[in-house]
């Protein structure tokens, strides 16, 4: 499932254990997130701009027929969190996560099993530390040195001769 760069609407059923009649409606668009339910007989929208998201979290969960991957928008209040898709194959999950990250706008997040979200780049860093890094290319000051003065190294520290305070050099030009 590839997400256009338009303005989307999208209505989505979810689960919500706190609405009277267990359901809610949510409506996804490229601005804002609006949720509606009614809670204690009384209906609500509730209006939540993209901004306020955290980001897209994807998650690993156990269900029946085995794991399967969700995607979230995640924000700082989890009952105002949106599941955006699940799916149980590793290769569709991929696509959709970048797809809606670049939609909305926000960053993908790894969701790990305490419930902890961190960056993709954060959790990937740990891992690609370990991996060799690509090699540098030129030299900061190269256009500020000729070739020759940057290879040059340092004097070693014990070549330099002492120098004594009141002392005069003897100088004989015979």
């Amino acid at each position: 499932m590839s997400i256009p760069n338009v303005a989307l609407l999208a209505r989505l059923v979810a689960d919500d254990p706190r609405a009277d009649s267990g359901k809610r409606e949510v409506v996804v668009a490229a601005d804002a997130i609006t949720i509606d339910r009614c809670v204690a007989g009384v209906r609500m929208r509730i209006a939540a701009p993209v901004r306020s998201y955290r980001g897209v979290a994807l998650s690993v969960q156990e269900g029946l027929r085995g794991f399967f991957y969700r995607l979230a928008l995640v924000h700082a209040d989890p009952d105002l969190d949106v599941i955006l898709s699940e799916v149980e194959s590793e290769a569709e999950v991929a696509p959709q996560w970048r797809a809606w990250a670049q939609f909305f706008g926000l960053p993908r997040l790894m969701r790990s099993l305490r419930g902890a979200d961190k960056p993709v780049e954060q959790a990937l860093g740990e891992v690609s530390a370990t991996l060799p890094q690509p090699r540098r290319r030129g030299w900061p000051l190269k256009g500020r040195r000729s070739a020759i003065s940057a290879r040059r190294k340092a004097g070693a520290g014990g070549r330099v001769l002492p120098m004594h305070r009141g002392e005069r050099e003897i100088i004989c030009y015979e």
